[in-house]
């Protein structure tokens, strides 16, 4: 990991900083999801479980020898940083994380053992378009996660933004015989359920502070999640694999190589993007932003049929589910956009009575209140605060601050825009 003094100050706002990432991370999963989808309808000797055990060791292969070049130090302004300092700037090396955080990596990989597993169960049976939508659903399970992780309750507005949201991606992903059963239970309860754990433990990697102003880098993180993520779906793959799928798994290792390969990198970048907007911002708001994959999957899938027949699944010739398609993107659309402009960012400047005790653990324990720091000067405390209203940063956050016994005034500072 680089320096704290290393990092560097930017010169883009941090709210455009934060959409970039998980919006990115949303492109990158899409393309990734493409390249999964054609190897399994291109190389027919394995099927969807064989193809991505094969694959996940490849790009566990790819992952360390990327990040390991990532790690050669080159001389920039002076200085001599990583080749990874551009992804991650809390990144130095490969190399171990220090134990609380691997611990969270490691949970984080246990769980998404078993997301990979329904993903590549559901990946054999399906086209790109209707693969990408699946695993938004998660979005529902993360607000859950984020009374926990932020402190704060959901608003009506986030409520239906968030379901706008998921009635869009229900939509995108309609096909002709709609959900069977067991793929139903296997979207809402594995795949879904083990994504929202997955985020919520790399979350917590990603925001603990080594030293201040110094957090684990996510290129390290993604390689030992994805070794523990790998064990986790190879006992899985071991037991339902033929005795005799070895030799059709080296007949075709080269054919699927390239794809793999494709595959391993946009995920490694997609992951990267992601944890590193996962530290800026909650959980169900990233996934929200990250759902861009579903929109995109549509037109991907489109045209790579048209260049490659066949190789993205079998495409619906149903003007009827196309247009469903076509409203499900609109939706999912409008949640997004709805559910970014509806935060409310600010900073509260406190003065307390005197002879008043250390009021930070008080301050720090109401809801919506991220930081909380105690100053010397004019003012004795700073808060920093986010909500989905102005309405809700007065009535639940700012009533609950001046309640606190020793507060004698507050000032609040409506944030615009900020850098970081």
């Amino acid at each position: 990991m680089s320096s704290r003094s290393e990092r560097p100050v930017s010169r883009r706002s941090s709210r455009s900083v934060f959409y970039g990432m998980a919006l990115g991370a949303g492109v990158f999963r899409t393309v990734s999801v493409g390249f999964d989808v054609v190897a399994v309808n291109t190389v027919e000797v394995l099927d969807s479980v064989a193809f991505g055990f094969l694959s996940q060791w490849i790009s566990f292969l790819v992952t360390l020898v990327l990040v390991a070049f990532l790690s050669i130090r080159r001389n920039v302004n002076g200085k001599r940083r990583p080749l990874g300092y551009s992804l991650d700037p809390d990144f130095g090396r490969l190399g171990l994380l220090p134990r609380r955080p691997l611990m969270y990596v490691i949970l984080s990989g246990l769980f998404a053992g078993i997301s990979t597993t329904a993903y590549y169960i559901l990946v054999g049976s399906a086209d790109a378009s209707a693969v990408l939508p699946f695993g938004q659903l998660v979005i529902i399970y993360l607000l859950v996660g984020d009374l926990a992780a932020e402190k704060d309750t959901p608003t009506m507005v986030e409520l239906q933004c968030v379901l706008s949201i998921l009635f869009g991606v229900l939509l995108v992903g309609v096909r002709p015989g709609g959900f069977d059963l067991p793929t139903l239970l296997i979207v809402l309860g594995p795949l879904n359920v083990s994504s929202a754990l997955f985020t919520y433990y790399q979350r917590l990697a990603k925001r603990y502070e080594i030293s201040p102003g110094l957090r684990p880098d996510t290129l390290n993180m993604r390689v030992w999640s994805l070794l523990f993520m790998n064990l986790v779906f190879s006992a899985y793959a071991l037991l339902v694999m033929p005795s005799d799928v070895w030799d059709a798994m080296e007949a075709s290792l080269c054919p699927m190589l390239g794809l793999a390969i494709g595959s391993s990198v946009t995920i490694f970048l997609s992951l990267v993007l992601y944890v590193r907007a996962l530290a800026r911002g909650s959980m169900a708001i990233v996934n929200s932003l990250s759902s861009v994959s579903v929109v995109l999957g549509i037109p991907i899938t489109l045209v790579g049929n048209l260049l490659m027949p066949g190789a993205f699944g079998q495409i619906s010739g149903d003007a009827f589910i196309w247009i469903l398609r076509a409203i499900g993107v609109v939706l999912v659309t409008i949640g997004v956009i709805a559910l970014e402009s509806s935060e409310v960012r600010a900073v509260v400047l406190i003065r307390v009575r005197p002879l008043t005790g250390d009021l930070l653990p008080d301050l720090f324990a109401i809801k919506g209140v991220e930081t909380a720091a105690s100053l010397a000067g004019e003012y004795d405390y700073i808060l920093t605060i986010r909500s989905r209203s102005l309405g809700k940063t007065r009535k639940m956050i700012l009533k609950r601050v001046q309640q606190v016994e020793g507060v004698k005034s507050i000032e609040t500072l409506v944030v615009l825009r900020d850098y970081r």
